[in-house]
């Protein structure tokens, strides 16, 4: 494993948070550059910089671990805070065999690309190109900011954890995630 890499086991919320659990994404996987939070079905995904496949194969790790613990349906939020970072095709080989290893598990994924400008529009229209050339077997929608992305994955997130799951219970726990990560963003990085 990776060195300064933790993962947090502990996190075991079961199926169906339901209206009397508050939702609040407990930190699985932390890294300077990535930070991942879960709660019940839902899981959120932050990154910043350059990943490795070493990287890689540390989220794989975690999340077997988490899967071997929390079996069942998830949707997932990914948000790509901008940098100048690029993947290698080796880096790109294994994230894509990383997202298909579960695929069939997810019930919805939304990907949030933050960078603004031609550059911004032009990865998300690439990643949501590829979405129609290859489309995952569930709902998968791109988009340029968080609280969109959230009101659309809510009806899927309220169907697998309960109708305590509204887009602004959820957006509120990710906001309250994104502050614990976006420092990180912000700062000059060695990775970006």
């Amino acid at each position: 494993m990776t060195p300064g890499f933790r993962y947090n086991l502990r996190v075991r919320r079961g199926v169906g948070g339901g209206a009397s659990t508050p939702v609040r994404l407990e930190p699985i996987i932390d890294k300077p550059y990535m930070l991942t939070g879960v709660w019940s079905r839902f899981g959120v995904h932050l990154f910043y910089g350059k990943v490795t496949t070493d990287d890689i194969d540390d989220m794989e790790k975690a999340g077997d671990d988490w899967v071997a613990r929390n079996p069942g349906k998830t949707v997932e939020l990914v948000v790509v805070f901008p940098s100048g970072a690029r993947m290698s095709t080796a880096e790109r080989l294994r994230m894509s065999r990383l997202i298909k290893k579960r695929e069939k598990e997810r019930t919805a994924t939304a990907t949030v690309i933050l960078a603004e400008g031609l550059g911004g529009a032009v990865h998300r229209s690439i990643l949501t190109g590829l979405l129609l050339l290859a489309p995952p077997p569930h709902p998968a929608k791109v988009f340029g900011a968080i609280a969109p992305a959230l009101a659309w994955l809510a009806p899927h997130v309220q169907a697998l954890c309960g109708a305590g799951a509204t887009a602004e219970a959820l957006t509120a726990a990710v906001e309250e995630l994104r502050a614990k990560f976006a420092p990180r963003a912000i700062a000059p990085s060695a990775r970006a």
